[in-house]
């Protein structure tokens, strides 16, 4: 099962939907663009596979002395924005040094994960019959060693005999 599962990481980047890329020509600045589009964008030269910029409608940044509502009496622009890329964690940490003069004021979180294969979504899907499925963890006397214990059918007879 091992081959349907590969790392994977997630680097969300969380700033303000006010933020901007900072051009380095005052005649640029005219037209700066929003930083979270500048991030994807970028990501996508890279080669990053996922980038998803998530929109917030409540809540606040980091230095906020207030929560801000997307209303139309309160500006926009201080609403947190979240842009998500998914790639291997090499080519994430390759981003953020390539990006680093653009992320001074984010809060940058890197979260690990797996990557699970379209092979194994469709294993999944296949009917086992009439075995009911279920993986359960055994753990050692120490309290850290566990071991998976796999196709485990239980039948309710067994259940009750056990129990009585």
């Amino acid at each position: 099962m091992e081959q349907y599962l590969s790392p994977i990481s997630a680097l969300r980047i969380y700033l303000r939907r006010g933020d901007v890329k900072k051009s380095q020509r005052w005649w640029q600045r005219l037209v700066e663009k929003p930083l979270s589009t500048y991030l994807v964008q970028a990501a996508m030269k890279t080669g990053i596979a996922h980038a998803a910029v998530n929109l917030s409608h409540v809540g606040y940044t980091r230095d906020a002395s207030q929560i801000a509502y997307d209303q139309t009496e309160v500006p926009v622009n201080t609403l947190p924005v979240c842009v998500e890329l998914l790639a291997p964690k090499r080519m994430l940490e390759q981003f953020i040094s390539d990006q680093a003069r653009h992320l001074k004021n984010t809060t940058l979180v890197m979260v690990d994960g797996v990557h699970i294969a379209e092979r194994f979504l469709q294993e999944v899907e296949k009917p086992l019959g009439n075995t009911r499925r279920s993986v359960e963890y055994i753990r050692g006397k120490d309290g850290k060693t566990e071991l998976a214990v796999d196709l485990v059918a239980a039948h309710e007879d067994e259940d009750e005999e056990a129990v009585g």
